[in-house]
Order: C-alpha cells, then structure tokens, then sequence
C-alpha cells in the first residue's frame, strides 16, 4: 500500500499502450511509438501544471524487453510524481519488475486523504483477452472492506464492459460479470478506468464512471466490426478527484503533427 498526500483534489494523468520496443525507432503498425509518446508527454507538460500522479494502463512494451520499460521509465522522471504501472497482455512481467525494483511503479492499492486507488491485473499469460483471477478480485475486495469511508477507481488493462466492436469485444475481460456483480456490493466505487482499446469512451452507469482513453500511438476504430485503424491521433486522459467523489476527467490528442501509419496492416 503507497499513501499519497494530494489534498483535496487528486490529479491524475493516464498514459496508456504505449507499445515501446528496445530499439529507439521500434513501432506499431508503422508509428514509431517512442517519438509519439514523447510528443504526448510533451502535450501532457504543456497542459497539467501539477499531477499527483500517473497511471500506465498496460501495453507499455510491444516487445517485453528491459530496454522497453527503462525507456518508460526514464520518460516518466522529469513529472516528478509517483508513477503507477500493471500489465497489458503484451508485456512481460519479469521484466517489468527488473525495471520497477525499489520503486513504487507495481504497487497496488493508493491512499490518499479521500480516495484509494485498486490497480489489478488483468493479464492472461499468452492471451490477447483478459481476466480477473480469484486473487485479484480479493484484493479488490479487500480494500473495499478495508477503506469504506475512501472513494474509489479501479483501473486494469482490458475493458469490462462491451465496447461496440465485434472483434474488440471478443478480447476483453472473460470474467467482466463477476467484477461487476463484485463492484455493485459496493458504495464506494466511483470509477472504473482501462485501457487496451486504443479509444475513449465515457459511461455512467449506476453511479460509477467507466472509461476508457486513447493509446499514445495508433487507435482503433470505434464501432469496427473487423479489425480497423482510426485516423485520430495520440493522446492521454486526465482525471481530477475531488474529495466529495466528484470526478473531472478529459481526453487531450495531439495536434500539428504527422504521424506515419500502415493502414494495411490486419492485427496487431
């Protein structure tokens, strides 16, 4: 458990499926994602003036390597908070942990003054879909038990809720029915937060937000039937918490610059 003095409001930003290789010039469906996730962070600089902290939402690395998550890491440094990272079906754990070894970046629950933050797995060994083993759903069950008086956002890498794309919703969370048969005991979840479609969307849905946010390289298309690239750009998701529970939260895209993209290509 990390404990995070953020006063009143709690100040988030979401980096989320970076794809990261190794090699500098590494890429995802012909974007190199290094150089459009530097110019996000760039937008992120320019626009948040103070973060509490931020949360990489999986998929940081395309190729699991160490080389991936220092660059991630070293990216991360100049903001100056804490900074909050679980898997994506594309990373590789192993080598997560060599990276974040005497850091905070794997912890699991956040408190503040107001508000915990539950961040869970959702990684399915050698699966494109996820789900939420008996061991993470306790640990979310545990601190709901623990913190009743504390807000709460959950967040994880796959979505678990339909999406409205045929071949996104056939890899999302398998278990989707018991996390949120789990969360409806509950009166102090107020948000849930993933990544993995490489597009936003905003629901509210018995008092709880559900979010997903844009990849800092290529998106997906909303509403495809098959496999598609959509033509936005990159971008991240900020979140302001206010002690009451409110939620303030937008998506920021870049603007200005080109990025190169295979159209072609089928899958990722």
């Amino acid at each position: 458990m990390y404990s995070l003095d953020s006063g009143n409001t709690l100040r988030l930003v979401q980096i989320t499926d970076t794809h990261l290789n190794g090699p500098e010039d590494g890429h995802l469906l012909g974007m190199k994602t290094l150089h459009s996730m530097n110019c996000v962070l760039d937008m992120v600089r320019a626009e948040r003036s103070a973060i509490d902290a931020m949360l990489l939402t999986g998929d940081l690395s395309q190729d699991g390597s160490v080389q991936a998550y220092q660059r991630l890491h070293d990216a991360m440094l100049p903001f100056g908070c804490p900074v909050f990272w679980f898997e994506g079906n594309h990373d590789d754990p192993v080598s997560m942990r060599v990276v974040a070894k005497d850091t905070e970046h794997m912890t699991q629950v956040i408190r503040t003054p107001h508000w915990q933050l539950v961040l869970l797995n959702s990684q399915v060994e050698g699966a494109v879909y996820g789900r939420l083993l008996p061991p993470q759903l306790a640990l979310l069950e545990q601190a709901l038990q623990d913190a009743p008086h504390l807000h709460t956002l959950i967040s994880f890498h796959h979505h678990p809720l339909p999406m409205g794309s045929q071949w996104i919703d056939r890899i999302g969370v398998k278990n989707g029915d018991e996390f949120l048969a789990l969360i409806r005991r509950y009166d102090n979840v107020r948000c849930v937060l993933w990544g993995h479609v490489h597009q936003e969307s905003d629901q509210l849905i018995d008092n709880v937000r559900f979010l997903s946010s844009p990849s800092t390289c290529v998106q997906f298309t909303p509403g495809s039937e098959d496999f598609s690239v959509d033509t936005r750009a990159p971008g991240y998701r900020w979140l302001d918490l206010h002690d009451d529970g409110g939620i303030d939260t937008g998506v920021s895209r870049v603007e200005g610059i080109e990025f190169e993209i295979d159209y072609s290509v089928k899958g990722y």
